[in-house]
C-alpha cells in the first residue's frame, strides 16, 4: 500500500521531537501523518520560506466591530506567518482560516479551522498578534481568514469599503480583498454581516520555495518532495539554502505502527456448537467467512478463519486460526411404538458411545411405562459431541375382559360362551366363542384381545346339575328315589300323557302298562325323564312278595317282617314323598318295626336281601 501523506501545505518545523513554529528564512519538513503503518508509502514535503515580507491591508479606521472576515489570493506560493491587528483596547484575538472565500460562510462555524488565540495589548495603533499562523497558500489559490476579538467589550478597527471582493491592497505575491465585519463569534447567530468592510492590519508572509532555493535531504535527494516506506520509526532530515537567508534545516520523526494481531477461538468444537472468535492486539477486527468479532455463531465444518486487526492509526495485520469441527453422532432412539399396559419395555440408544434418557430411564434396562410419554435420548460420542433424539411410547390400556357370571347349567343342555370387552376371544375346555357346546363342570377361562393386541383374561365357574331320573319296580309299585327341591310327574309311556295327581316319587299303577317319571329341579329348572318300566299287575291285595311278608296290615303300632329265604340286611321306612323316615340293619330272617310314633298314613317298606330290593305298602291307622 502506498500512502501519500499531504495536506494544504502546513508549515511545521520539528527539532528532535520538540516543535518550533516556522519562521521566515526556514525550511519545514511536513507530512500529513507522523505515525504510519509498516511499509506504507508516504510523501515528505520540504517547504523553504524566504525572508519576512509585509503587506498592509489598511489603517484608516473610521469604523469598528468585533472582527473581520477577508480573502487573500496568492500570486505565488506563500506562507502566511502572522498578523498585526488594530484593537481598541486590551483583548484576546482569535484567528481562523478556510480554503476558499469567506463569503457565504459567515454563519457556518464548521467550515472554519481554528488556528490559535493570544492576548493583545492596546497600543493606539497596530499590535502584533502572537499567533503563529503558518498557513501555506499555493500559487493561484484563495484562502479566507477570520480575525476577531473574543469579547464584546473590545472591538477591532476597520474601514468602510466599496464592494465585497474588491482589491484593497496587493504586491507581487498576494492580494488582499475587501470583506465584512460581524459580532463574536460568527455573527453570534444573528446572521448580521456588515459589508463591505476593510480589515485594519498588517499581513506578514514569506515566499515558499522561491526560485534559487536549493533543498537537500538526508538521503541526498534534492527535490521538494520525496517518497518513503519506513518499516520502523525513522528520522528524516532536510536542509535548504534560500536567497537572502542563512542555511536552515528541519527534521521529522515518522513513527511506524506495527499491530501484533492474535486470533482467539476454541480449537476443537462440535458441529452446531456456539463459537465465539475474537482478536487482540489492535483496535478493531474483521473476519472472513461472515464472522463478526466476539459475536457467537454456529460452527458447521472444520474451517480456517482469518482475522484482520486495525489499530488506531489504521494499520492492519492478519492472523489465522483453524477451528476443528467434529460432526455430531448419528444418535437414534428408535422408531415410535406401542405397548400394552403392564408390559415391560427396553429403550436402547444407537450411534454414540454413551447414552442417557429422561424420565429416569436407564439405557438398555427393562422398565414398565406408566402411561404414554415421549422419551428424550442424549447420546455422547468419543469426542464429547452430543446429539438428541426422541421416541414416543404409546401405552395402550389393557381391555376389561369379562367371561360373564358363574353359571348353573343342566346336564346335556348346550350353552354359548361369549366374551365381552375385547375384539377376539379364546376359551379353554374346548369352548369356542359364540359357538354352542355341551359344557361340563369346571372353570372356563376366556382371553380377550383388543385392536391394539392387548389382552386380558377372566374366568367363570360352570356347575352342571343332573336330576338323575330313574325308577325301580317292586311288587307292582314304582319308585324314583328321594326328591329334594324337585317336582315329579308320572306319565304313560304309550303316549307320554300325564297321569293326573301322580306327583309323588312312589307310584302304584291301577292298571298294567309302561310308565316313566319326569323330574324337574325346582332350583335350577333342570328336567329329566326316566326310563319306561313295564308293570303287568299293579294291584296290591296282600303285603307279600318275593318270599317276604309283613303283618298286620293295617296296623296301630308294630309290624312284623318275615323273610322266607335270605336274611333281611337293611330296612327303610319311606313316606309318600320318598323321604326315608327310618332305617335298620337286622341281618335276620324276622324283625319288627314300631310305627306307633307316626300318624295315620300310608308308608312303604323297602327291604334289601341278597342284593335284591323289595318294596311293600304299609298302612298305619
Amino acid at each position: 500500500m502506498i500512502r501519500v501523506l499531504h495536506l494544504p501545505i502546513l508549515a511545521f518545523t520539528f527539532f528532535i521531537g520538540l516543535k518550533a513554529y516556522a519562521q521566515p528564512c526556514s525550511v519545514v519538513l511536513s507530512a500529513s501523518d507522523s505515525l504510519v503503518c509498516s511499509g506504507d508509502g508516504i510523501t515528505l514535503n520540504a517547504l523553504a520560506n524566504g525572508p519576512d515580507i509585509q503587506l498592509m491591508a489598511s489603517n484608516t479606521a473610521g469604523n469598528n466591530h468585533r472582527g473581520n472576515m477577508f480573502d487573500i489570493v496568492a500570486t505565488n506560493a506563500v506562507t502566511i506567518m502572522s498578523f498585526d491587528a488594530f484593537p481598541m483596547g486590551n483583548t484576546t484575538i482569535e484567528i481562523y482560516y478556510k480554503v476558499g472565500t469567506w463569503n457565504g460562510f459567515a454563519n457556518t462555524p464548521s467550515a472554519w479551522t481554528f488556528v490559535g488565540s493570544a492576548p493583545v495589548t492596546y497600543t493606539g495603533g497596530f499590535s502584533a498578534v502572537p499567533v503563529d499562523v503558518n498557513i501555506t497558500i499555493p500559487a493561484g489559490q484563495t484562502y479566507a481568514f477570520y480575525v476577531t476579538s473574543n469579547t464584546s467589550a473590545v472591538s477591532l478597527n476597520y474601514s468602510n469599503g466599496t464592494n465585497v471582493g474588491n482589491v484593497y491592497s496587493s504586491d507581487a505575491n498576494i492580494t488582499f480583498l475587501e470583506g465584512g465585519g460581524m459580532e463574536y463569534p460568527f455573527t453570534q447567530n444573528t446572521g448580521a454581516v456588515y459589508q463591505p468592510r476593510v480589515w485594519n492590519g498588517n499581513i506578514h508572509y514569506a515566499l515558499a520555495n522561491q526560485p534559487g532555493t536549493t533543498i537537500t535531504w538526508g538521503t541526498g535527494e534534492t527535490t521538494e518532495s520525496i517518497s518513503a516506506a519506513p518499516t520502523s520509526t525513522t528520522t528524516y532530515t532536510v536542509s535548504a539554502n534560500v536567497t537572502g537567508c542563512p542555511a536552515t534545516f528541519d527534521t521529522l520523526d515518522v513513527a511506524v505502527s506495527i499491530p501484533v494481531v492474535t486470533a482467539h477461538a476454541p480449537l476443537i468444537v462440535c458441529a452446531e456448537d456456539s463459537v465465539v472468535l475474537y482478536g487482540t492486539g489492535a483496535e478493531s477486527y474483521t473476519w472472513d467467512n461472515g464472522v463478526t468479532d466476539s459475536l457467537a455463531f454456529e460452527a458447521m465444518a472444520t474451517t480456517t478463519y482469518i482475522v484482520t486487526g486495525t489499530d488506531s492509526v489504521g494499520c492492519i495485520e492478519n492472523d489465522t486460526i483453524t477451528v476443528t469441527v467434529n460432526q455430531l453422532p448419528n444418535v437414534s432412539a428408535g422408531a415410535d411404538f406401542a405397548v400394552c399396559e403392564g408390559n415391560d419395555i427396553t429403550l436402547t440408544g444407537q450411534g454414540a458411545d454413551t447414552y442417557s434418557w429422561n424420565n429416569s430411564v436407564t439405557n438398555n434396562t427393562p422398565f414398565e411405562p406408566a402411561n404414554t410419554a415421549t422419551y428424550i435420548l442424549t447420546g455422547t460420542d468419543a469426542n464429547g459431541c452430543i446429539k438428541k433424539d426422541t421416541i414416543t411410547v404409546t401405552v395402550n390400556q389393557t381391555p376389561i375382559v369379562s367371561a360373564g357370571p358363574d353359571l348353573d347349567l343342566c346336564q346335556g343342555i348346550p350353552h354359548v360362551f361369549s366374551g365381552n370387552g375385547a375384539q377376539t376371544y379364546t376359551w379353554n375346555n374346548g369352548a369356542i366363542d359364540g359357538t354352542p357346546i355341551i359344557p361340563v363342570n369346571g372353570t372356563y377361562i376366556v382371553t380377550g384381545t383388543d385392536a391394539n393386541g392387548c389382552f386380558a383374561s377372566d374366568q367363570m365357574t360352570v356347575t352342571i346339575h343332573n336330576v338323575m331320573s330313574s325308577i325301580f319296580a317292586s311288587g307292582g309299585i314304582l319308585t324314583a328315589g328321594t326328591l329334594v327341591d324337585m317336582t315329579a310327574q308320572w306319565v304313560n309311556c304309550s303316549d307320554m300323557s300325564v297321569i293326573p295327581g301322580e306327583t309323588d316319587v312312589i307310584f302304584e299303577p291301577a292298571h298294567g302298562g309302561s310308565y316313566a317319571i319326569i323330574i324337574q329341579d325346582n332350583v335350577f329348572g333342570c328336567i329329566d325323564t326316566s326310563n319306561c318300566v313295564q308293570v303287568d299287575f299293579a294291584a296290591i291285595n296282600e303285603m307279600q312278595a318275593d318270599e317276604l311278608s309283613v303283618y298286620p296290615i293295617p296296623t296301630n303300632g308294630k309290624i312284623t317282617i318275615v323273610s322266607q329265604g335270605a336274611v333281611i340286611e337293611r330296612l327303610e321306612l319311606i313316606d309318600l314323598l320318598g323321604k326315608v323316615l327310618e332305617t335298620a340293619e337286622p341281618n335276620t330272617l324276622q324283625t319288627e318295626l314300631d310305627l306307633s310314633a307316626y300318624e295315620s298314613n300310608t308308608f312303604f317298606l323297602r327291604t334289601y336281601r341278597a342284593g335284591q330290593m323289595t318294596l311293600l305298602k304299609v298302612v298305619k291307622n
